[in-house]
């Protein structure tokens, strides 16, 4: 009886862990301004088909996804926290910074940025062959909290 009660514990706690954790579903146009401009600027065209708000560490968080598979999550004020290209694609060129894309162009020949993320310092960005790579706004390697950083591959 003991293990069927810490069971029914269990179950219980894990529903509300996931309903308080869960995203909000709300219209496209509850996102902030400055996220629906960034989306007919960047994706024209391209249908929201799913639009959450969420509270996360640093306030509200709105997660988009688009009909062609690419995903965009958005900070409280809108402006975009990370960009995920549909697949064989790449993210909008206009939002990598120019050095990050000579770099890419240059020392990665052939490959695109599919996915992009801002991150404290300056960004990760994979590439079309999986590789990851954490650098400043200039393009130099960005330390990761083990003291390394440049690039790696998945």
């Amino acid at each position: 009886m003991k293990k069927f009660l810490s069971l029914i514990l269990v179950i219980v706690a894990s529903s509300v862990s996931a309903m308080v954790y869960a995203g909000t579903p709300i219209k496209q146009t509850e996102l902030p301004n400055a996220a629906q401009t960034f989306l007919s600027k960047h994706f024209p065209g391209d249908a929201v088909i799913k639009a959450e708000k969420d509270q996360g560490r640093r306030g509200m968080e709105y997660e988009v996804d688009l009909q062609s598979g690419a995903e965009i999550d958005f900070r409280d004020n809108g402006d975009w926290k990370e960009v995920k290209a549909a697949r064989g694609n790449a993210v909008p060129s206009a939002i990598v910074p120019s050095a990050i894309a000579k770099y890419v162009s240059a020392n990665f020949n052939g490959q695109s940025i599919v996915e992009i993320s801002r991150k404290r310092g300056g960004y990760e960005v994979e590439l079309s062959n999986g590789t990851e790579l954490k650098l400043t706004e200039d393009a130099k390697p960005m330390p990761d909290r083990q003291g390394g950083g440049g690039s790696r591959r998945r």
